[in-house]
């Protein structure tokens, strides 16, 4: 579809898709899904939950992908996008 400039040029994953994955496993793919995203020029936006052991690559950055935004549903005031979950 991105080579095509169909779709909206960006790929969400929720967390769920990495739930039964060993930690090494989850760290390989969103390394590769991260390199996928810059060779064909699209955003690879992934949700994962605050519990989930994710073990990268040595040679693997994280820091320049990962946003400061976290989600909670700790208060009252959290949630996304003003709605509560649960």
């Amino acid at each position: 579809m991105a080579e095509r400039n169909l779709g909206p040029g960006f790929l969400v994953h929720d967390s769920h898709i990495f739930d039964p994955v060993d930690s090494r496993q989850a760290g390989a793919a969103l390394e590769y899904a991260s390199s996928m995203a810059a060779t064909i020029g699209i955003q690879y936006i992934v949700t994962l939950n605050s519990d989930k052991q994710v073990e990268f690559p040595d040679d693997f950055d994280l820091a320049p992908h990962q946003l400061a935004t976290k989600l909670t549903d700790a208060t009252e005031t959290g949630g996304l996008l003003s709605l509560r979950f649960g």
